[in-house]
């Protein structure tokens, strides 16, 4: 037989299990991306979506918009949206042209590799060295580098300039060591973790960049040679259980069926084995490395790319023995003929190469012994190292917010600068001259004659006094604190661990813990999000009868093999099995030709319909006999068309299926228990056991998944030289290639079949079967191994003969799979809605399964109430459709909102924004229409922002970022309204700051949908870690969202905020203190404390109890509650920080205690006694102590949750100051530094009577003003967390435990599918709470507390 020809075998999961994405990682297109007008005024998501969109698309689809646009027959409207949708999904690799320059190394000629061991290998061009270096910096660069980036900043560089400015005698009030010792701290902190970082990647490339493998030398030695020596054109050798070190080629494998299996766990983090093979050497023996050294090889490559799905190449393979090697057994023809070359030349022949044949660096060699491979691409060209790029850069709120409060405080600094310097100059000009002592009139160091630059001059020297403004500790104090909570707190949360794999969270981007605590919508996909991923099989329908009980586990029941197992699944197929296997030569005879004859295979039904009540039991009856026929025909081709391998059980026991779709493994491990076995699999084919008979089929053809034709189809031929082709995939896909002469019953029954199951939750896939001629497979196949060896649009062209050949089907039957939900989803779904966050699910299934799972999970009430916008396919015009269901859809929800609210509105969008009552489903070919339209767009925005509940199916990876862009750009649009300049600017400022969009998908298909959200979490789960390695933060399910978002967001949040604000105010509280002085010293710049101690208070004494508040506090002791009263996840305004509250308690407050800490002791310090504390340096330490206790006090009375540590570090912050006060004189003196403001002053005021009654009253007087403005606010406007603290504190003086005092039924279930269990000692209370209530004594007060 001849060898096979095939593009590959790996094949990707139907579009019905939620497919992958083929673009590379972070490169999404859709049809939401594009907009049919630019408005800057009105609502524009396809404006906005516009900006996302792919450069490589946009002359594309551009052309298709404006032909769409001028058509104006519907017809043609369809043809040409279809098109651009066609346009738009098309995720391949650009195309590479000589001389194009616009994509980089993607862009660069074909790389051509002369593999010729005996001669010499050559390669065109010049190639990267192998080493990799991942470290960002070297003890060289590190320095520039790191102050680049840390200057590159707007705070950093205004420190820098204050730090700068300070050295500068003539205008710096203050000596330059105390700013500049402030900026050298923070610098250190954040070089340190910059280090600590660098270091490990250091240590990892030294790892790797040192690891051996093993070269290939012409004479078929090997020589162990390190990673980094490595170069294109080598020969490498790689055994089991070591790792690729570069991109190749496989040339030779040591298994006798010449295939080999890798792990691709450090590229895409799957763990399931996948399978690659050698090139197809056309006959030439290669089974060792000597025999493979000797090969000669041209191997024409794409240039280097990021896609890790798609590789073209040409292997061109030269050989006299080609001139001497019949195509075909028995044949006159040659595999080279000469014909049409040129005189003279070498036979050769022209093979394709495929990912299939290739080996990526990072994948790991399993259970193949050893391969040769030759080297395509090193270091930083081979493909993991151009997919390291970082995901997009995300900001967190806070810090947007602190970029505008900055600019302001700035601002306002700027303000008070200009004040002060001018009022310097006319106190000069006035007061200043009857001060003859200080000689005003003389041109001397800091006296200018001219009054411009005395104005400039003093503008400095109060830029300098009043730096202090802006807290340099602040940014240091946020890194740590966010490190904190995301490595520490999420990190290793036992909420959050998985109890079967162990597996804890994972914070990837700790800069959106705050974000965590506003979130508004949650889109979330379905399959291994919601679901578990753990598919098995339920039913299936052949011809158009369903069998199998759905309520039945076949995988509980392993003791159940063959006819016994296939008894218990439907005694009718187990009869049908049962009369075929009693006849061995009907048996031989079905499975040695693949399935049933043409006339059989093309009967409409397997039984009359007067026979379906009950099983056939006569093996001679013709109904009996039809069925067994297409019962082999439905097994033969699910054990055919797959992709799976097959790895030794650890335990010995049977094989294991693995591969990338569990939809395969659970179908084909249902087969091999039901009787029909995939035996095992080579490079030319594979082994099949049917009813115990053994049979090998030829693998011809592999047409490998693609989004455009929704299947994969194998063309195998059977031992008797039949050739089937055999295709499995999605039902939209597959039914549109059954035959069109099928009988119309069959096409009702299986419609019905398919609905019936998509209603029960299960999950489709639609069988078809096609018998080719051989002359006509032969002249198909020349074509399609032409198509497959051109790098000229190699996809396209397979895709089109791909649907050649996938044409005229019979319609063989369907498969109904159950992916269960993941434990605790609806009890997740139904907290969150009640915390008032929208949850949205986002599918690629059908219509059907996605609302039965909806409404399984609660996200869906009532599913015979439901909207549904979906429009036929079969519509001439379908946007103007979509419209119509859309504009009903809005009369529907408008006529809900009369009934419920009693008020007649004209449009959706005067409607509040929180009403939500319906429901709503729509499907992503309805999507194609509408995210292409701005009308429609924005009509489906306003509709769905009021509904509770909204289910997307069949949706692309596209078309999922596309819809969080669309809610994205509606909701920023309705917050600006008609608002116009700096209102309209500042409206969408705030919309940013507040509600934010979380997507959370598990596979590489929700990669687009998790980087385009405000925050995306990945669920580590069973489709590899695409998802993961894309996200923001990773769980390992779906329940364990609601802990995330309800404790981690609402503390990261509530923590920060308060960090914010806190750090201003000391900052501010200190620098307002300077400013009051200045009214009583002419505005001179003079400063009343060294710049030393201003140094210290800053980044020492205030600096740790706000870091332990932020790490520390909490709103209530229990953090249970949270999750126990989901409504305390309040995103409105009044729990917000806002530019408003931050002047509020951040400015005005902090100016208000300036007042006090400056002026009471200004006017309380005694002219006379034996300790006179009237200079200016005593004044200055009076006020600062008094303003350290203050600001301190702050801290202590803000704080919720008191600890040990964090009381002892307050105290210490404090109390501190004196002994710093006594010692540091002593320490300048020891240095030979004299220091007015510090030499002999501390001495005299810490003897002072008034200095410690002075300090008694400024503190008891800031204290008792925010005592009282505490105590008002929690007295007539508490917030929710201080009813809960209070019960709690009420609970803990009874010595019980207030939350699980008042657990009612309903919730206590609701938590235990959390995860959170009451401890059994509570279960008597609980009972006691739904007991009779016993009678109290009289006058006895019963505790109101809130309903749980």
């Amino acid at each position: 037989m001849p060898k096979p020809r095939n593009d590959g075998l790996t094949v990707a999961i139907p579009e019905d299990a939620e497919v992958a994405s083929e673009a590379p990682s972070g490169e999404t297109s859709g049809p939401a991306e594009l907009s049919s007008s630019s408005s800057r005024n009105k609502f524009s998501p396809g404006a906005v979506l516009n900006k996302m969109m792919p450069r490589q698309l946009t002359r594309v689809t551009s052309s298709a918009v404006a032909r769409l646009r001028s058509s104006v027959d519907p017809r043609k409207q369809a043809a040409l949206r279809a098109e651009l949708q066609s346009n738009l999904e098309r995720t391949d690799t650009p195309k590479v042209t000589k001389g194009d320059s616009r994509n980089g190394a993607a862009a660069q000629q074909l790389r051509v590799i002369h593999f010729d061991p005996q001669g010499g290998t050559t390669v065109d061009g010049k190639t990267p060295s192998n080493r990799v270096v991942t470290s960002k910096y070297n003890p060289i660069t590190f320095l520039p580098i790191f102050l680049f980036e840390m200057f590159s900043r707007v705070a950093y560089l205004y420190f820098l300039l204050q730090a700068c400015l300070s050295w500068w005698s003539v205008v710096s009030p203050f000596g330059g060591v105390g700013a500049t010792a402030a900026l050298v701290f923070v610098l250190l902190v954040a070089g340190i973790k910059a280090v600590w970082e660098d270091v490990k990647r250091h240590q990892e490339d030294k790892t790797m960049n040192a690891s051996t493998t093993h070269r290939a030398n012409p004479d078929g030695s090997i020589t162990d040679i390190s990673w980094t020596e490595v170069k294109v054109g080598d020969a490498l050798v790689v055994r089991d259980d070591e790792l690729f070190p570069a991109d190749m080629v496989c040339l030779q494998s040591q298994l006798p069926d010449r295939v080999c299996f890798i792990r691709t766990t450090n590229l895409d983090g799957e763990t399931n084995l996948k399978i690659r093979k050698p090139i197809d050497l056309k006959g030439i023996q290669a089974s060792s490395v000597q025999e493979a050294m000797r090969l000669r090889i041209r191997l024409s490559a794409e240039a280097p790319n990021r896609n890790l799905h798609r590789f073209k190449g040409q292997a061109t393979i030269l050989s006299e023995q080609f001139a001497r090697t019949p195509l075909s057994p028995g044949s006159d023809k040659m595999v080279w003929s000469g014909n049409g070359t040129a005189a003279g030349e070498e036979p050769h022949v022209n093979v394709p190469v495929t990912m299939n044949e290739m080996l990526l660096r990072g994948c790991m060699l399993k259970n193949s012994g050893s391969i040769l491979g030759l080297v395509v691409y090193t270091g930083r060209e081979s493909r993991i190292q151009m997919n390291a790029a970082r995901t997009p850069n995300k900001v967190g709120s806070f810090d947007r917010f602190l970029n505008l409060q900055i600019g302001l405080v700035i601002a306002f600094q700027l303000v008070l600068v200009i004040f002060c310097a001018a009022a310097n100059l006319v106190w000069q000009n006035t007061m200043g001259v009857d001060r003859y002592y200080l000689a005003l009139n003389q041109d001397v160091q800091g006296i200018y004659s001219s009054d411009f630059v005395q104005f400039l001059i003093n503008c400095l020297t109060f830029w300098i006094l009043l730096s202090y403004l802006v807290p340099i500790s602040l940014f240091v104090t946020l890194e740590i604190v966010k490190f904190w909570q995301g490595f520490v707190y999420i990190n290793l949360d036992p909420a959050m661990k998985d109890p079967a794999s162990g597996e804890h969270a994972r914070c990837r981007n700790s800069g959106l813990n705050e974000d965590l605590g506003r979130v508004e919508y949650i889109f979330s996909d379905k399959t291994g999000t919601l679901t578990s991923n753990e598919m098995q099989l339920r039913a299936v329908a052949i011809k158009g009868v369903a069998y199998g009980d759905t309520s039945f586990r076949l995988e509980e029941h392993e003791e159940l093999t063959d006819l016994a197992a296939l008894q218990r699944f439907d005694p009718r197929l187990a009869d049908a099995a049962a009369g075929l296997a009693a006849s061995s030569n009907a048996l031989q005879r079905v499975v040695s030709r693949g399935g049933s004859s043409s006339r059989v295979l093309s009967q409409a039904s397997s039984f009359k319909r007067e026979s379906e009540e009950g099983p056939q039991r006569s093996p001679g009856d013709a109904g009996v006999g039809t069925l067994s026929s297409h019962l082999m025909d439905f097994w033969t081709n699910l054990c055919i068309c797959q992709s799976l391998i097959l790895e030794d059980d650890p335990k010995g026991d049977k094989p294991l299926y693995q591969g990338p779709s569990p939809d395969e493994v659970a179908l084909v491990e249902a087969a091999r228990q039901l009787g029909f076995e995939f035996v095992s699999r080579s490079q030319t084919g594979l082994v099949l056991s049917m009813l115990g008979e053994e049979v090998e089929y030829e693998v011809l053809n592999i047409l490998e998944y693609s989004s455009d034709r929704g299947c994969m189809s194998v063309i195998a031929r059977a031992p008797d030289g039949t050739i089937r082709l055999f295709c499995k995939g999605s039902d939209a896909k597959v039914m549109r290639k059954v035959r069109p002469g099928t009988d119309p019953v069959l096409l009702r029954q299986t419609d019905e079949n398919l609905h019936t199951f998509a209603r029960q939750g299960l999950r489709t896939l639609v069988l078809g079967t096609r018998i080719l001629e051989e002359q006509w497979h032969a002249a198909w196949d020349a074509r399609y191994q032409e198509a497959a060896s051109s790098f000229e649009d190699r996809d396209g062209k397979l895709d089109a003969l791909g649907d050649e050949v996938e044409r005229e089907l019979e319609l063989v039957g369907v498969t109904a799979i159950e992916d269960k939900l993941q434990d605790g989803v609806p009890a997740a779904i139904k907290t969150l809605l009640t915390a008032g966050i929208r949850v949205w699910m986002i599918t690629g299934d059908k219509m059907e399964t996605a609302v039965n799972i909806a409404v399984s999970c609660q996200l869906v009430k009532d599913p015979d109430s439901i909207m549904m916008l979906v429009v036929d396919e079969k519509q001439d015009d379908p946007a103007t459709e979509a419209d119509r269901l859309l504009d009903s859809c809005m009369k529907r929800t408008l006529e809900t909102y009369a009934r419920s609210s009693g008020e007649r509105v004209a449009t959706l969008d005067q409607v509040p924004h929180s009403w939500q009552a319906e429901e709503m489903a729509v499907d992503g070919h309805t999507l194609n229409y509408i995210l292409v339209d701005e009308a429609l767009s924005s009509k489906l925005a306003l509709l769905a922002a009021h509904c509770s509940g909204v289910v997307v199916s069949r949706s692309s990876p596209s078309q999922k970022a596309g819809v969080v862009r669309l809610m994205t750009a509606y909701e920023m649009e309705r917050v600006t309204g008609t608002r116009r300049g700096l209102r309209r600017w500042y409206a969408r400022y705030k919309r940013r700051l507040s509600g934010k969009m979380l997507s959370i998908g598990d596979g590489a298909n929700d990669v687009a949908m998790l980087q385009t959200a405000d925050v995306g979490v990945g669920i580590m789960g069973k489709e590899g870690r695409q998802a993961t390695n894309n996200s923001d933060y990773a769980i390992t399910q779906f329940r364990f969202l609601v802990p995330l978002l309800l404790v981690h967001g609402n503390l990261s949040y509530y923590r920060i905020a308060r960090l914010i604000k806190y750090s201003f105010y000391k900052n501010i509280t200190f620098a307002f203190v300077l400013f009051y002085y200045q009214f009583y010293n002419g505005f001179s710049g003079q400063a009343l404390v060294d710049s030393i101690t201003a140094a210290v208070f800053n980044v020492v004494f205030t600096s740790v109890p706000i870091l332990l508040f932020a790490v520390l506090d909490r709103p209530v002791a229990d953090l249970k509650t949270y999750i126990h009263y989901p409504r305390l996840y309040d995103k409105s305004e009044l729990h917000t920080l806002t530019t408003a509250s931050f002047w509020k308690t951040g400015v005005a407050q902090a100016v208000v205690h300036a007042a006090v800490c400056f002026f009471i002791p200004y006017y309380s310090i005694a002219t006379s006694g034996r300790h006179n504390i009237t200079d200016v340096y005593s004044l200055g330490k009076l006020a600062f102590v008094a303003l350290l206790g203050t600001v301190n006090l702050e801290v202590a009375l803000v704080a919720r949750y008191w600890t040990v540590l964090f009381a002892v570090f307050v105290a210490l912050s404090y109390f501190l100051v004196y002994p710093y006060m006594a010692i540091f004189p002593l320490i300048q003196l020891g240095l030979n530094i004299y220091d007015p403001a510090n030499v002999g002053v501390s001495e005299n005021v810490l003897a002072s009577p008034t200095f410690w009654f002075v300090i008694i009253i400024c503190n008891l007087t800031t204290f008792g003003l925010r005592f009282a403005e505490r105590t008002a606010d929690w007295s007539f406007k508490p917030q929710d967390t201080m009813i809960m603290a209070e019960h709690e504190e009420e609970a803990r003086k009874q010595g019980k435990k207030w939350l699980q005092q008042n657990v009612s039924a309903e919730s206590r279930l609701r938590l235990s599918s959390l995860g959170i269990e009451i401890p059994e000692e509570e279960e008597d209370t609980l009972r006691a709470r739904h007991s009779p209530p016993r009678p109290t004594a009289p006058g006895a007060a019963q505790p109101g507390l809130p309903p749980a």
